[in-house]
């Protein structure tokens, strides 16, 4: 948005209040120069059978590091270690090993590239460190993690997963994704492990976090990040700054010339205007009740309340949204109002129900000697079965349709000589499928009749 102001200076920083080490995790003594003062330790308590060999081969990087962890525990001999010894080992010398995400959904033109090739994607799909996500034009792709956390990125996006990696023997788990372009939603599962983390970066900004729900979007051409708490706290600094920022629930926070701004309360969740109408007209539309300081409205469209399966998605400049057809079934709309600063708000949720009944109506006039007909005909947009309902009748007061056709198999009516007036006419279709039965009506039609003959 163009109220996010341009970001100068190097890399502003989102993390936890905690740091992040393992409860095992220690500070070792100066020993050698391959282990550092103060590096930090994994405890491992030996068990029959162990030798440091055989530690180093299960869980090293470097089975040649185990004189790094003989020195630091001063143990005289390699083979012999006896059993229910704890042995501190230095969590740089572990080995790392790759774990996968994998394809939620997705949607739409979506492209996943892994050394540049692209792969085909099919849900389940394996998605590993190193992959690049690119989203066109209103196309979507989710990701699950092994913990249930769940990565969204909605179209216009690009994001890189940078790593993911479990550490042996802690079980760690290192988690970082990287926004070129466009947004992600991130909904982490909090972590008992407090030496793993979750990164969701950009250019200018980086978050991390222990377990929360919470939005990053970074616009490329301006070099502006920002970033929306819906659940937990995230912290928010500037380099150099040991002092975080807490940005809770409910707030947000977005980079700025001279660094990273204060927390911003996020815009309260919208209310959409009849929720519970049936979307039955070719294209969906969506009337918000409007908020006062909203700049802008995000709409998005799922199959799941969750939204990791979207189909749709707009920023509306005014509460009317109207989005593109999407096939007969029940969705959800998330909507969420945009203030002045860019950031999205907090977000509503409903349920609606799409069956497209839509009907088109005609209507012609012919002359067979002295009598006139009128044929008014229509056409009706819609899977299923179709009954039909005809009303013609004056245009003023409340008085009965002089015509009021029901149960029509057809899709016309052929009237003869008509009085002179005017006459409003309309079409119900009646539809009939998986067990419901919906009818709508037809816009009315008006015409004129200027004299008989």
């Amino acid at each position: 948005m163009n109220a996010l102001r341009r970001a100068i200076g190097p890399a502003a920083l989102l993390w936890p209040a905690a740091m992040l080490w393992s409860p095992t995790a220690q500070a070792a003594p100066p020993s050698s120069p391959s282990a550092p003062a103060q590096a930090a330790t994994a405890s491992y308590v030996a068990v029959k059978g162990d030798n440091l060999y055989v530690i180093a081969e299960r869980y090293l990087t470097r089975q040649r590091d185990f004189a790094v962890v003989q020195r630091l525990n001063r143990i005289a001999d390699p083979y012999r270690i006896p059993i229910g010894r704890t042995i501190r080992i230095p969590v740089a010398l572990l080995r790392e090993e790759l774990v996968s995400a994998s394809v939620r959904a997705f949607s739409g033109p979506v492209t996943i590239a892994v050394a540049g090739r692209p792969v085909k994607i099919t849900p389940g799909l394996p998605v590993n460190e190193g992959a690049e996500i690119e989203t066109g034009a209103d196309a979507f792709l989710s990701l699950r993690l092994a913990d249930g956390s769940t990565v969204a990125i909605p179209s216009q996006s690009r994001v890189r997963i940078e790593r993911l990696r479990r550490t042996a023997l802690t079980g760690t788990v290192t988690r970082s994704f990287e926004i070129r372009r466009g947004r992600a939603d991130a909904v982490v599962a909090p972590m008992k492990d407090p030496g793993s983390s979750f990164h969701i970066s950009t250019p200018v900004a980086v978050s991390a976090v222990r377990g929360t729900a919470f939005r990053v979007a970074y616009d490329a051409d301006g070099a502006r990040a920002a970033t929306e708490v819906t659940e937990g706290t995230v912290g928010f600094s500037a380099p150099g700054n040991p002092a975080a920022t807490l940005v809770g629930a409910g707030f947000g926070a977005i980079t700025e010339a001279d660094g990273i701004s204060a927390p911003i309360a996020l815009l309260p969740a919208p209310a959409l205007a009849d929720p519970g109408r049936v979307q039955n007209e070719s294209d969906l539309t969506f009337r918000i009740v409007p908020q006062a300081d909203a700049a802008a409205y995000r709409i998005a469209l799922a199959r799941d309340a969750g939204f990791l399966d979207i189909v749709r998605e707009k920023e509306s400049a005014t509460p009317d949204a109207i989005l593109p057809p999407v096939a007969d079934g029940t969705y959800f709309v998330r909507i969420a109002a945009i203030d002045g600063h860019g950031l999205a708000g907090l977000a509503e949720t409903y349920a609606f129900e799409r069956r497209l009944n839509m009907v088109r109506t005609a209507m012609t006039e012919k002359r067979a000697g002295r009598d006139r007909y009128y044929q008014f005909g229509w056409q009706v947009l819609g899977e299923g079965a179709h009954r039909f309902r005809f009303q013609l009748g004056q245009c003023e007061g409340d008085a009965p349709p002089l015509v009021d056709e029901i149960g029509l198999d057809s899709q016309s009516v052929t009237l003869r000589n008509l009085p002179a007036g005017t006459y409003c006419w309309r079409v119900m279709s009646l539809r009939i499928g998986d067990g419901k039965a919906a009818g709508d009506w037809s816009a009315m039609e008006r015409f004129h009749i200027a004299s008989a003959r």
